[in-house]
């Protein structure tokens, strides 16, 4: 399993910044995320095939709080 998250800022642009503050702040909390793409901007997360729904659900409201804060 793959997944990503592009962030761009309200004009269009890639949010690069944004992307590699949450990306930083995930691993101060013990999860591994990625920047990928051209500019940095999308929020890769490959986690193992052996993930239980809870630890996905919660890595998911992880980032979701620290992309709303």
């Amino acid at each position: 399993m793959m997944v990503g998250l592009a962030l761009t800022l309200p004009n269009g642009k890639p949010a690069t910044e944004v992307a590699l503050t949450a990306i930083k702040k995930l691993l101060q909390r013990g999860y591994i995320f990625l920047p990928e793409g051209e500019y940095a901007n999308v929020i890769s997360f490959t986690p193992p095939l052996t993930i239980s729904k809870s630890q996905l659900t919660q890595a998911v409201r992880t980032l979701e709080k620290i992309l709303t804060e």
